[in-house]
């Protein structure tokens, strides 16, 4: 019986012994994976270092650029008041200076005014309006603005400008139909013309535009202030643009319609007309007025 009571406690001390062995396996194995994340966390916190650091770097070279701008941008500022400074009066001394040169937007002179003019060297300069070059660079004035007609005028306002100086919705509308002239081809309001005709516009076209870009106008009302704008461009060019009637056909039915027409023969200011050139040179604008 002592036999076999020392037998059975030896089976139970091996399998505590395997036991055991197994538990300090796994516990070994445990600690070489602690290790293991403890070294990669080890290498990203250092990758982070190396990280910040190059974001530092970057910032502060980020914020010396940027000061770097501003001080740029303050020398900018300064050198271009100087100039526009030292520009107004030479304006002021009768100066006639290239309009390439000139940001007029930013020139403050004695009426706030410059005058557009071309020269016989085919150049544009500003001036002050009526102001002689005491030195004579360029040749003579070849027009200025003093000699563009009404419409002319009106047609270098921009539209908020345009609405202020015109008493009547006509001659608003007839200031920007002609800057329309400008852009005559296919799908235009203004059509090329041929032999003796330059380019026209039917009144039909022209209620059509007004439609497009006045709001809250009807059908009706736009053919009546059509028919008021030819009238007030024909007024507004002083008789160089003329009025024709012609028939037309529309759904069965034919009626007369009203052309306005710039004949080829006809000298704008500024302009060469089409006998010279096939193209379509535009007026000098009107800075300031």
């Amino acid at each position: 019986m002592s036999d076999t009571t020392t037998s059975g406690a030896s089976s139970v001390l091996n399998d505590n012994d395997v036991s055991v062995s197994d538990l300090a396996k796994h516990i070994q194995s445990l600690t070489d994976r602690v290790d293991d994340l403890e070294a990669e966390i080890a290498e990203r916190e250092e990758r982070i270092d190396e990280l910040e650091e190059r974001v530092d770097a970057r910032e502060d070279k980020a914020a010396k650029a940027k000061a770097h701008r501003k001080a740029l941008a303050r020398k900018t500022q300064s050198s271009g008041e100087r100039i526009d400074e030292l520009q107004a009066r030479e304006f002021e001394k009768g100066a006639h200076l290239l309009a390439d040169n000139v940001d007029k937007e930013r020139i403050t002179v004695d009426g706030n005014k410059l005058e557009r003019i071309t020269k016989d060297d085919g150049n544009t300069y500003f001036r002050l309006p009526g102001e002689e070059d005491a030195l004579g660079r360029g040749g003579a004035v070849a027009h200025s603005t003093a000699d563009l007609l009404p419409i002319q005028r009106l047609a270098r306002y921009d539209d908020e400008m345009l609405a202020s100086v015109t008493n009547r919705k006509p001659d608003e509308l007839a200031g920007k139909v002609w800057r329309e002239r400008d852009d005559a081809g296919r799908y235009s309001l203004w059509s090329k013309g041929s032999g003796e005709i330059r380019a026209y516009l039917d009144a039909s076209e022209l209620a059509d535009w007004i439609r497009l870009k006045e709001s809250g106008v009807s059908k009706k009302y736009s053919q009546e202030l059509a028919r008021r704008t030819i009238d007030a461009m024909h007024e507004l060019s002083n008789g160089r643009l003329g009025k024709i009637k012609r028939q037309r056909s529309k759904d069965g039915l034919s009626y007369q319609e009203t052309r306005l027409v710039l004949k080829a023969d006809v000298e704008l200011p500024g302009e060469v007309n089409s006998k010279t050139t096939d193209e379509s040179p535009t007026t000098d604008g009107v800075a300031g007025e």
